[in-house]
């Protein structure tokens, strides 16, 4: 298990490839929608994408599971998971809110302790369907970048240009997901 500076290191370094990647892969999506329309002019292009796309979810996905052990231990199963913990934060929550009350004379709705360990283990659960969508998408991007390596539109005709797209816009939603559900796990409970 990495140590809190590490794994916070890591998880910039993690966010900021994927931030990239969705970066790439939406530009990857944009570049193939020519090729829908036969028009493949700019191949080098469409493998320098496709090359960067790949190297880096493949880098993101090495960063993520790099500090995923400190992940597991110090926020999915001490808090996230863990009710007493996270019943005690909640309730320490509640009681600073009821000061600010008190001391400021607003009232402001806190929610319930039990709809905020069930939103924690949704978000838990969530956070593994986007472990498993991402090494989907890894595994998709490579066969798309396989595909654009050996297949020239001009040679081979234009026939495979409908998979490409969809090999590309399948590993692009991927990353997008992971993006969303990172960002939101992460808005509970960071390293």
């Amino acid at each position: 298990m990495l140590g809190f500076t590490a794994a916070r290191i890591l998880l910039v370094l993690h966010t900021a490839l994927g931030v990239s990647a969705v970066a790439a892969g939406t530009h990857l999506v944009i570049w193939l929608r020519r090729y829908l329309r036969g028009a493949a002019g700019r191949r080098r292009a469409v493998l320098k994408f496709a090359w960067i796309f790949f190297a880096l979810q493949l880098c993101a996905f090495v960063a993520g599971n790099l500090m995923y052990p400190t992940y597991k231990v110090e926020v999915r199963t001490a808090y996230l998971e863990n009710v007493p913990a996270f019943t005690a934060q909640a309730e320490l929550h509640a009681k600073a809110v009821t000061d600010l009350e008190a001391k400021f004379g607003e009232a402001r709705e806190t929610p319930a302790t039990d709809d905020l360990v069930k939103r924690a283990a949704k978000a838990a659960r969530f956070f593994d369907i986007k472990e498993h969508w991402i090494a989907l998408g890894l595994f998709v991007s490579g066969a798309l970048l396989l595909l654009l390596v050996m297949w020239d539109p001009y040679r081979d005709g234009m026939a495979l240009a409908p998979i490409a797209m969809g090999f590309a816009i399948l590993a692009c939603g991927t990353v997008w997901l992971g993006a969303i559900i990172g960002v939101l796990t992460a808005a509970w409970r960071a390293v």
